[in-house]
C-alpha cells in the first residue's frame, strides 16, 4: 500500500512514552491525524531481545500501514535502536526513528560533553555512541541504561517520592560537572522532563526527543509530498492498545484531552 496525503501519521511505543512525540507532532502539523499503538501487552521493550522487539515491531508498523498510516514513526528509542533498518525494508511508506533527527541536533549544537539515559536495549545497541562518533567525533559520549523509569511513569507516578529516588538513583553517576548536555533517550522520560531537569541542574540542558523528531517529521513529509493540504478540522486521532490499562488512558487524557479514542486492539490474537 503506497502513502496518500490524507492518510494519518502512524506512531507505535510500547506504551505511553510515544505520547510525548505524539503531542509534539499534533502541536507541530495540526491538520494532520493520528493513528496511535501502544505495546501496552508486550512492556517495556527495554527489557525484550532484539529479535522479539523486531517481530514486534514489524507486526504493529504493517498493521498501521494497512489501517491506511501513509508513515509510521518509530516513537520508541529501543525499537529504533533495533529495528529501524527492518521496517525500512519491509514498508511501502517513509518510516522515521527517534534517533536520528537527536543525533543531527547534537552535532548542530555542538556539545563537547554528552550524557545519553536510556532503556537497556537502547545503551546495549550502542546505536548512539556510534552515530554520535560519526557525526560529532569532537564529542565525549557516556551512556546509562535507567531501565526502572519506564514501569513508574507506566504507572502513571509522574511526582513524589517514588519518582524522586528513581531519578535521584540514576542521577549519581551523571553529575552535573560531568556532562553539558543530557539526551533523554526514552520516548517516556519527557513526561517528567521537570523532576529530572531539578536533580541534574540549571547547567545540563536536556535534549527532548518529541520537538526534535516532531520539527524533522514535518520537514520530511513536506519534501517527499505528504503533507496534509486539506482545510478545515480532520478526523480526530486514534489511540489503539494491545492491552488496556487505566493509566495508559489516564496518562492519553492528560496530553490529548477528554476526547480521545482509545480501544484495544489485540494484534496477537
Amino acid at each position: 500500500m503506497s502513502a496518500t496525503v490524507d492518510g494519518p501519521i502512524g506512531l507505535f511505543d510500547s506504551g505511553v512514552g510515544g505520547l510525548t512525540v505524539a503531542r509534539a507532532l499534533a502541536d507541530r502539523l495540526p491538520g494532520e491525524r493520528l493513528l496511535y499503538f501502544g505495546d501496552t501487552a508486550h512492556l517495556p521493550y527495554g527489557d525484550k531481545s532484539p529479535e522479539a522487539i523486531r517481530g514486534y515491531s514489524l507486526a504493529i508498523a504493517q498493521h498501521l500501514v494497512d489501517l491506511g498510516a501513509k508513515a509510521i514513526v518509530v516513537a520508541c528509542n529501543s525499537a529504533s535502536s533495533v529495528a529501524y533498518d527492518a521496517l525500512v525494508n519491509a514498508l511501502s511508506v517513509p518510516v522515521f526513528n527517534v534517533i536520528d533527527p537527536v543525533v543531527a541536533e547534537v552535532a548542530r549544537l555542538g556539545v563537547q560533553r554528552v550524557g545519553i539515559w536510556g532503556t537497556k536495549a537502547t545503551i546495549k545497541s550502542g546505536v548512539f555512541p556510534a552515530k554520535l562518533a560519526a557525526q560529532a567525533p569532537d564529542a565525549a559520549v557516556r551512556a546509562w541504561a535507567t531501565p526502572l523509569l519506564v514501569p513508574v511513569i507506566e504507572e502513571n507516578i509522574l511526582q513524589g517520592p517514588i519518582l524522586d529516588a528513581v531519578i535521584d538513583g540514576y542521577a549519581r553517576p551523571t553529575e552535573a560537572e560531568d556532562v553539558d548536555a543530557l539526551v533523554l533517550a526514552c520516548t517516556h522520560y519527557p513526561i517528567v522532563a521537570a523532576q529530572i531537569g531539578q536533580r541534574m541542574g540549571r547547567d545540563v540542558a536536556l535534549l527532548s526527543t518529541p520537538q526534535i523528531v516532531a520539527e524533522h517529521v514535518a520537514l520530511a513529509l513536506e519534501a517527499q509530498g505528504l503533507l496534509r493540504v486539506a482545510a478545515g478540522p480532520v478526523d480526530s486521532h486514534q489511540f489503539m492498545v494491545s492491552d488496556y490499562t487505566p493509566a495508559f488512558e489516564a496518562i492519553a487524557q492528560q496530553f490529548f484531552g477528554e476526547a480521545i479514542a482509545l480501544r484495544e486492539d489485540h494484534l496477537w490474537g
